[in-house]
């Protein structure tokens, strides 16, 4: 059985969804200047974990990879949760976790 290449890396659709979370999930009430602050450094965050995972275990080519980060970073970046939204569906199809989802609910 051969398994059809993703997106994104299952690792990285997780990535993004916990760095997101991580910083806009749990409602943290720091004022406009940590806000701005959170934005960059889950942006950050993201495109480094990002990177890396598609280039090492995904087999993407750097400039590639970097794209991907790049649509990744701004996803975890922006400054609200996006585990609930067409974004975050998105993020888990293309990344193949949306079928992992789907065989953890089978009986």
């Amino acid at each position: 059985m051969t398994r059809r290449r993703t997106f994104y890396h299952p690792a990285s659709g997780l990535a993004i969804l916990a760095i997101d979370w991580l910083f806009f999930g749990l409602d943290w009430e720091l004022g406009p200047l940590s806000l701005a602050v959170s934005c960059l450094l889950a942006a950050g965050l993201c495109y480094a974990v990002v990177r890396r995972v598609q280039e090492k275990w995904h087999g993407d080519e750097p400039r590639l990879a970097r794209a991907k980060a790049l649509v990744g970073a701004a996803a975890a970046g922006v400054p609200f949760a996006v585990g609930g939204t067409v974004l975050g569906g998105l993020i888990l199809a293309l990344s193949g976790l949306d079928r992992v989802r789907a065989l953890v609910r089978r009986p």
